[in-house]
């Protein structure tokens, strides 16, 4: 009785960073949901349309281009809001078409962020647009 109390006692220290017995121990549990936010609006020739989101928790934030108005493509991306009026991105793409599975994706802290929908020189009409953001 007294070597199974050394192993457990053994096992406890060897295993005390990495993390699994403060999990066993501790009592709550992260949580691992996210949120959708979806946005739709209109996009003029040349022009651009900024939405903003903000993160809880560190995780992926992925950006889906649901619909547009006319084929071909725009740009998207992610980033930070400066002001009210404009987004510095971190991570884009100037040739977007619709889909089904996130075109832009990145690792975010817990802030505030924004998503911009832009026209890159290929639109001849203004256009209508959704996309959507999950994030934590």
């Amino acid at each position: 009785m007294r070597r199974q109390g050394l192993v457990v006692l053994v096992l406890v220290i060897f295993c005390t960073g990495c993390g699994t017995l403060g999990n066993l121990f501790s009592s709550t549990s992260p949580s691992s949901g996210t949120e959708t936010d979806t946005f739709s609006s209109s996009l003029t020739v040349g022009g651009s349309s900024i939405s903003s989101f903000t993160v809880a928790q560190a995780g992926t934030v992925t950006v889906t281009l649901t619909s547009l108005g006319v084929a071909g493509p725009v740009g998207l991306g992610i980033g930070t809001p400066n002001g009210t009026t404009s987004c510095v991105m971190t991570s884009s793409s100037a040739s977007v078409v619709p889909g089904g599975s996130p075109q832009i994706s990145a690792t975010e802290n817990p802030g505030n962020y924004c998503v911009e929908i832009f026209d890159p020189g290929t639109l001849t009409a203004s256009t209508t647009f959704s996309y959507t953001v999950v994030h934590p």
